[in-house]
């Protein structure tokens, strides 16, 4: 009689597990993994132009989702941004990674620094 007691709670906890599923992604990375590697990989082929509007529908399919922006996403376009000379889509982008990561506040107040110095005097520091 105990033999059977644990094969049939054995057999009843297995099937519990097997029930649970799998965790939902703590972040929506979409191509941002694969643009980022061929910018640095490749960057003849990463055109900004083209990585913006890869980057930008990630981005509304996440939201859509109701899922995470992955952390670097926002600063990532924001450099992109400020490749094609868009200043404040640059800014908007580097505010927006600050205000979701505040752990990344220095390094985008740096960025920021950089770029108004860059627009005010019109040549790099």
């Amino acid at each position: 009689m105990k033999n059977l007691f644990l094969l049939v709670s054995g057999i009843l906890s297995l099937s519990l597990v097997g029930c649970a599923s799998a965790p939902k992604p703590l972040y929506s990375w979409g191509q941002f993994p694969q643009q980022t590697y061929l910018s640095l990989s490749l960057p003849e082929k990463a055109l900004p132009q083209d990585q913006i509007i890869k980057l930008e529908k990630d981005i509304e399919k996440s939201k859509a989702q109701n899922n995470a922006i992955p952390p670097g996403l926002y600063a990532h376009l924001g450099l992109l941004y400020l490749n094609t000379n868009d200043f404040s889509r640059a800014t908007e982008y580097f505010g927006l990674e600050r205000q979701i990561y505040p752990e990344s506040t220095v390094l985008m107040d740096r960025l920021l620094k950089k770029m108004t110095g860059q627009t005010a005097s019109g040549a790099k520091k």
